[in-house]
């Protein structure tokens, strides 16, 4: 009888193992650690923005992430936030967490809605800050779950589109498992969106009015991702980011410009060679213009004035919309066609040579 009892024992040890390992690898919004006040749960040595209790990222990425976001906030801090909630916190700035976990739910079998999970981890961590100047902006990866769900407090001013191209313009690194340049990406993305709102400092209709500290208007704008989701023919999706690194260096001028007349043009073969010589010369006439723009000798000048800004660039772009772009698109929004191609036209007039620096925008 023994021998027949301790294959069973061994069986239930190595089940009861594998399902001890699987529930470690997942969290409830209530056991899922803060990096802010329990750094050593969330793999990080000092209190941080990135938590990865499950060693999703390696060592070194979530070491560089984590500093990145760092960096990045310090940039916003110099940033007075625009929202009328915030008038009355003047250190209030952009606060940024991420989170990666292997599944969400306290078991293996159970499903939980990422929404439903990042809304209350936010909740949860919102004890750090005041809902009446709501600038945490939180991004939740789950790994096994494959969805990532990126929700902005209402005064980040971030709004739903923002948060989707966020996502969108860096699909292909979660795509491919790349979760760590995936994530910095987005928080790149998202610190170039809130500096732009609020250096220009425009309130909103809705920031006008009282708030309550309710759930629901804490949650100000929430999107779920999914790396592989499609889109139907009739959808448009967001172009995915171009990811280059397998290209060879003398290849790479040369991708990125097939990748931009195919996008604009279309991905006939007979005319790629076409399309893409139509969107060269259209870089170089623009580059040309640009060069003698006295607007963009200004932004560049003030690009590489670091002592009105750590992230001048930033600032500049951001001056340029309020200066001139946002009222030329006014202006003359009415002019741009609608439904038109996007290819550019051949100059069949010229055969000089093309001019240096093209301007791929």
């Amino acid at each position: 009888m023994s021998r027949l009892r301790k294959p069973n024992s061994f069986l239930t040890a190595l089940l009861f193992g594998a399902i001890c390992v699987t529930v470690s690898g997942q969290f409830t919004a209530q056991t899922y650690p803060d990096p802010r006040n329990e750094p050593l749960r969330c793999k990080l040595i000092l209190p941080g923005q990135v938590c990865d209790p499950n060693d999703i990222l390696a060592d070194e990425d979530r070491r560089k992430l984590n500093e990145k976001i760092q960096q990045l906030q310090s940039v916003t801090a110099q940033i007075k936030n625009s929202s009328p909630q915030c008038v009355g916190n003047p250190n209030q700035n952009l606060q940024i967490v991420t989170a990666l976990l292997e599944k969400i739910g306290s078991s293996p079998f159970e499903t939980v809605d990422i929404e439903k999970f990042t809304n209350s981890l936010r909740l949860k961590y919102s004890n750090f800050q005041d809902l009446q100047c709501d600038t945490l902006v939180l991004i939740v990866n789950s790994r096994r779950d494959r969805q990532v769900f990126t929700v902005a407090g209402r005064d980040a001013k971030l709004s739903r589109d923002v948060l989707q191209t966020a996502f969108h313009r860096n699909i292909g690194h979660f795509r491919a498992n790349r979760y760590a340049m995936g994530l910095e990406g987005m928080v790149e993305y998202l610190v170039s969106a809130y500096s732009s709102a609020h250096i220009v400092q425009v309130p909103t209709p809705e920031s006008l009015g009282p708030t309550s500290s309710n759930v629901e208007s804490f949650v100000a704008h929430g999107v779920r991702q999914k790396p592989e989701q499609k889109t139907s023919g009739f959808e448009q999706m967001p172009m995915e980011k171009l990811d280059l690194s397998a290209v060879p260096d003398e290849d790479k001028i040369w991708v990125q410009l097939i990748h931009k007349a195919a996008s604009r043009c279309g991905y006939d073969k007979s005319k790629i060679a076409e399309n893409v010589r139509a969107v060269v010369e259209e870089a170089m006439s623009i580059s040309l213009k640009l060069i003698s723009d006295n607007r963009y000798n200004t932004i560049e000048e003030a690009s590489q004035d670091f002592s009105t800004s750590s992230n001048p660039r930033i600032k500049a772009w951001a001056d340029a919309k309020t200066n001139f772009i946002d009222d030329l698109y006014a202006r003359y929004r009415e002019s741009f066609p609608r439904r038109a191609s996007q290819c550019p036209d051949l100059d069949s007039s010229s055969n000089d040579p093309p001019a240096q620096h093209p301007f791929l925008g």
